[in-house]
């Protein structure tokens, strides 16, 4: 008995509406008072102390500031030396390879994993992402400039290497302007939005979205390395159907090889099955056996590839024996700052924007992964500082676009890297690469390189997983996913990112366009209410409690009017202009000594037997709604609008209509609307229960004072 006395809950008040614990009409000067305070206190805060304000101002700026100085040697060094190391290793093939899918020259993607990954580590505030060439981004770039400069054209059995190379070199030297022009704009734009403070636009691409994007995308990086790995020449596409395009050609090249061709593209095919081979078994056993690797470093399968490749490819002589195409020339040093071309801003700047966003976005996700597994937490807003100043000052030197990948930041995490001192020393490497080691590289075969992508983005495929669970759990989050990687098959990358975020917005007007509403009843005789299982209700002079799942604004206001009129079973649009007519009916009863014509007089007639039956109705109806709010974040002016109609027309038709649970925020809307002073106080209520305790004391007042009138 004691215990059950403990599980009871007894609740002893008066019943309470809105205005009885809110003070509406002080809400808006506690907002400005609290403003002005904040305001005044960050001003006087800059005056009073200016130098501790321009001290937090360039630590915020530059977070190398602020973590160096508290750096632990002898717990973190080694780790961030060991995770350089292998992170600077894995940057040189992917460096080439990203740079050949950006529709570069490999020695820019050289470039991107130096200026860009020095300057990240000392503006960004993320520990563990890996900046530098990035798939996605390198795709999109190389989709814009293929168009804008094709490749040269040669047959197939084109025999003169030589001519190739400086029909290329022309080439390459047109497509890295407009690379340098885009990582210029992609820079100005971040940073653009970071004096806005517009570091939450991610907040637009959703998760599913982005999953499909990104699969999507994986779909075109693959087609994208098929001439490299067949050795075979296509054409370059852009737009809708490009990957068919692509497809097409690289069939059509195969089946009209002659001899010569044959040749280079067996060779080619060998060395692309051999590449793709090993680099799958080195994942394989980096992820089987990654606790049982030394030190924890993974296997650099993509570093072992490329000095093979090239040492293979140089005492063989690929080049001249079997026409297999290599890289060709790599020069040493470091370009010298050139500004980037004004004149193709305008050419390039629609696919600059979609860059932007698309490779902020993804590298914030992972920058916010990483740092939620490890405690610590990464501040958008400076995020793009550090991605748009390392791409607008890399562009001085001849580097595209460049934000972190998933796979290097995921080597760099499993190589036991602790701070941003990794990208550090990545960069360290880079330099001496640039400086001794590059041209080295010159006889890597492309077929290696084309292998090294096709493998890397085994990861971004996987996303077709994704479908599954979202399709499971939300059936419009499966549909967001499909169209956004359709489109980005079918249609491209940049209009495949703008369908996404397209539809999912649209998603978002559909969840709350198209919300439904439930009719509650109470809880074994407690105060708490939930929804019935059938939607009649027996007591009509009980209310009806109606639960609408949204907020209300000018889309979905007639979502709630059905609600309404499924709960009353009155239609105020048809029993108001009936009354009206019962009205005239009455006044037709008293004026029988006129004299009317038959049909008036069957109209009159018919208009009584209908009087008859809506009566009968109307004692079926309930006397009371009440609406809970509890869902209703918000009310827009139409939706106001709406409520003062559909209370007025329902008292008319003598039903009251109350509200229980509205948010601040809502009461203040209702305010300002004069809502109030319309329709008094007693129309809100703090609880479905309150409202429920007000209508039972009001009705039995009513019901009294009709008794007495009675007698």
């Amino acid at each position: 008995m004691e215990s059950d006395n403990l599980r009871r809950i007894v609740v002893d008040r008066p019943f309470l509406n809105d205005h009885d614990i809110i003070d509406v009409t002080s809400h808006d000067s506690e907002i400005m008072d609290t403003m002005k305070r904040k305001v005044k206190s960050h001003c006087k805060s800059k005056v009073d102390n200016p130098g501790k304000a321009a001290k937090t101002f360039f630590l915020n700026l530059f977070p190398l500031l602020a973590w160096l100085p508290k750096y632990d040697v002898k717990g973190w060094l080694l780790a961030d030396v060991i995770s350089g190391v292998t992170v600077g290793v894995m940057q040189i093939p992917q460096g080439m390879s990203y740079a050949l899918l950006a529709g570069q020259h490999p020695i820019y993607g050289l470039y991107n994993a130096f200026f860009p990954v020095l300057l990240y580590s000392i503006l960004g505030t993320s520990r563990h992402v890996s900046m530098g060439s990035f798939a996605i981004t390198s795709l999109m770039l190389g989709s814009a400039v293929s168009t804008l400069v094709p490749d040269p054209q040669f047959t197939n059995s084109t025999t003169n290497s030589s001519m190739e190379q400086v029909a290329w070199e022309a080439v390459y030297d047109e497509r890295i302007m407009l690379g340098t022009a885009g990582g210029f704009l992609t820079g100005i734009f971040l940073l653009g939005l970071s004096l806005l403070n517009l570091g939450s636009i991610v907040i637009y691409l959703s998760d599913p979205m982005i999953s499909g994007f990104t699969c999507g995308a994986a779909a075109h990086v693959f087609v994208s390395q098929l001439k490299g790995l067949f050795g075979v020449k296509v054409g370059s596409y852009s737009g809708p159907l490009n990957i068919v395009w692509v497809i097409r050609d690289v069939v059509i090249a195969l089946t009209t090889l002659d001899d010569f061709g044959k040749t280079r593209t067996a060779s080619t095919v060998v060395i692309s099955c051999i590449c793709i081979i090993f680099l799958l078994s080195v994942k394989e056993v980096n992820e089987r056996f990654k606790k049982k690797l030394p030190l924890g470093i993974p296997v650099p399968g993509e570093i072992i590839v490329v000095i093979l490749g090239t040492g293979i490819s140089y005492a063989v002589n690929l080049e001249d024996r079997y026409n297999v195409k290599i890289i060709g020339e790599i020069p040493s040093g470091l370009p010298v700052p050139t500004p980037p071309p004004v004149d193709k801003f305008s050419t390039i700047i629609g696919h600059a924007i979609p860059i932007a966003i698309v490779g902020y976005s993804v590298a914030v996700s992972i920058a916010k992964i990483f740092a939620n597994n490890f405690g610590y937490k990464i501040r958008p807003n400076q995020e793009l500082v550090a991605f748009g100043a390392s791409n607008l000052v890399s562009s001085f030197f001849f580097c595209f676009p460049a934000f972190p990948s998933m796979s290097r930041s995921c080597v760099q995490v499993d190589s036991g890297g602790k701070t941003q001192l990794v990208g550090i020393i990545s960069a360290i490497m880079m330099l001496l690469v640039l400086l001794v080691i590059g041209p080295l590289f010159r006889t890597i075969p492309t077929a290696c390189l084309a292998a090294i992508i096709a493998v890397a983005i085994k990861g971004m495929l996987r996303k077709a997983r994704d479908f599954k669970p979202h399709w499971r759990t939300s059936k419009l989050d499966g549909t967001v996913w499909m169209v956004t990687c359709l489109g980005t098959i079918f249609l491209d990358v940049v209009y495949g990112l703008v369908v996404g975020v397209s539809f999912s917005l649209l998603c978002v007007v559909f969840r709350t366009q198209f919300v439904g509403s439930q009719v509650l009843s109470q809880y074994q005789n407690s105060e708490i209410y939930t929804k019935c299982s059938s939607h009649k209700h027996t007591n009509c002079t009980a209310p009806q409690i109606v639960r609408f799942n949204g907020p209300l604004y000018f889309a979905n206001k007639d979502k709630l009017f059905c609600s309404l009129v499924g709960a009353s079973g009155l239609n105020p649009a048809i029993e108001i202009p009936k009354r009206e007519n019962e009205g005239k009916k009455k006044k037709c009863e008293t004026n029988k000594a006129l004299e009317v014509d038959e049909a008036g007089d069957q109209s009159c007639n018919n208009q009584e037997n209908d009087n008859e039956i809506e009566m009968d109705k109307a004692d079926e109806k309930p006397s009371c709604i009440i609406i809970d709010c509890s869902l209703m974040s918000f009310i827009d002016s139409v939706g106001l609008k709406f409520l003062k109609k559909v209370v007025a027309d329902y008292r008319s038709l003598d039903v009251t209509i109350v509200f229980a649970n509205l948010c601040s925020d809502v009461i203040l809307t209702l305010e300002r609307g004069e809502f109030y002073e319309k329709f008094m106080n007693d129309i809100s209520f703090v609880s479905i229960a309150d409202a429920v305790a007000w209508w039972r004391s009001w009705s039995s007042k009513q019901n009294e004072q009709l008794s007495t009138t009675r007698l």
